[in-house]
């Protein structure tokens, strides 16, 4: 009895080059999600929702393990599963600096040495992919010549065709996979862009390692969104901020290192008032908030530093950052971003602040916002107008002006230097015909 040995040696191709793609693809893990994997993290939604735990992460989903049971309604809840089909979801991963234990500061900075200094077999690796990215074509070609070499008599036509596509899957992978421009930034400090919530942010971080799908940064300063719960009877605080209550106002005292920023007053989660106050480190500030009701809480940005996991589809790699002066640090972190549409609630709040500066022209709070939100809509002109309205009022801010002062300065940066058009012009010396309806009357 004759051996067709070609349709063994086939059979035997096949099945260990499905073995092999089984294996491969069931530990093939995000690079990026994979760098966060056993750290405690907080994963945020689209829809602003945060989870908080333990991230394990697999070829197929994500999971984060709570540190305690949570009781929901009808059951109790360990973990929160995420599958990979919904990371598109994903806002943001983030890994805080003072939320690693020391065990986890010495992995972390094991990984981060072993990625910005590569020893021997890890450059090679990376090389490697290089090489397959630059000569996917080629390398598709050799492995067709050499399949025919070696078909007769040992593999079928059928045999051949699907080892090729085996082979040119894997390569085709390694390709996507590498960027050349992404990779002279790894390592380098870089000013990335994120939208967030229908408006885009910049942030200065290091850039740390690509994906697919994702981003990997270190080192970033990000004004992380925190509720502090208003009681109008006793005074709340967390280990960086203090907010005791008086008479129809609160004092909010910051004792943390790095600036805060005071958005708005939340009741049943609507916002009642607008604040838009920079608070820096070791100052205190007074909000007249008027009678609270037992939902109210003050929102909040407090800085946090962080690395950061973020979808490549909500980041851009803009820039090469150069070095920011620490005076200027906190004109990067609470940047105002730019509105990537209009909506009713923004257009109704604009509304409001027109008439309210119509009513009251020496209004400077509704000066100073509406000039903030002149900013997000890129209408530079008279958003400088109305902030420097604001400014020469300044002993009506809550914060004496800082908060405007760092929104006139983005204006400049945004405006001047890259278009070489001359600085905007102070309260009073702008032409009449640029001015907008009914500017107010001089300060008396």
């Amino acid at each position: 009895m004759l051996v067709d040995w070609s349709l063994v040696a086939t059979l035997a191709f096949i099945f260990i080059a499905t073995l092999a793609g089984a294996w491969l693809r069931a530990r093939r893990v995000d690079p990026c999600l994979r760098a966060f994997a056993d750290y405690h993290v907080t994963l945020e939604l689209a829809d602003g929702k945060l989870i908080w735990g333990t991230l394990e992460v697999t070829a197929s989903g994500l999971e984060l393990r709570y540190r305690q049971a949570i009781r929901d309604d009808a059951h109790v809840e360990a973990s929160y599963v995420l599958y990979r089909p919904e990371y598109p979801l994903i806002q943001a991963i983030y890994r805080y600096a003072r939320g690693v234990d020391a065990a986890e500061g010495r992995r972390r900075d094991r990984d981060v040495q072993r990625w910005f200094h590569p020893g021997p077999f890890r450059f090679l690796l990376r090389k490697i992919r290089s090489f397959l990215a630059m000569s996917s074509d080629a390398l598709n070609e050799v492995i067709g010549l050499l399949l025919g070499k070696a078909r007769r008599p040992y593999i079928t036509e059928t045999g051949e065709g699907y080892l090729k596509r085996f082979g040119g899957e894997l390569i085709v992978q390694a390709a996507l996979e590498h960027d050349p421009l992404l990779e002279r930034f790894i390592g380098q400090r870089v000013v990335v862009e994120i939208a967030e919530d229908e408006e885009v942010h910049e942030h200065v971080g290091i850039f740390k390692n690509y994906s697919a799908d994702f981003f990997e940064l270190l080192d970033l300063h990000y004004p992380v969104p925190q509720t502090l719960p208003l009681n109008a009877e006793t005074p709340s605080w967390d280990e960086r901020i203090r907010v005791m209550p008086t008479d129809g106002a609160v004092l909010l005292a910051n004792q943390a290192d790095m600036p805060v920023l005071v958005e708005a007053l939340e009741e049943n989660g609507e916002e009642r008032l607008t604040f838009d106050v920079l608070v820096d480190p070791g100052e205190t500030v007074t909000l007249v908030v008027g009678a609270v009701g037992p939902g109210a809480c003050l929102r909040l940005r407090v800085v946090q530093e962080l690395d950061l996991i973020v979808p490549r589809q909500r980041c851009v790699i803009r820039h090469r950052a150069a070095p920011i002066p620490p005076e200027r640090l906190s004109d990067i972190i609470f940047d105002l971003g730019i509105s990537l549409r209009s909506g009713d609630r923004e257009q109704e709040r604009e509304k409001r602040l027109r008439e309210q500066l119509e009513f009251d022209p020496n209004n400077a709070p509704a000066a100073a916002q509406l000039g903030a939100l002149l900013i997000r809509r890129q209408a530079y002109e008279e958003a400088a107008y109305w902030l420097d309205h604001a400014l020469a009022r300044r002993d009506s801010l809550p914060d004496r002006g800082r908060r405007a002062e760092m929104e006139r300065r983005e204006i400049e940066r945004r405006n001047g230097p890259k278009t070489g058009l001359a600085p905007l012009p102070l309260v009073g010396s702008l032409p009449m015909a640029s001015r907008p309806a009914a500017p107010p009357p001089p300060v008396s």
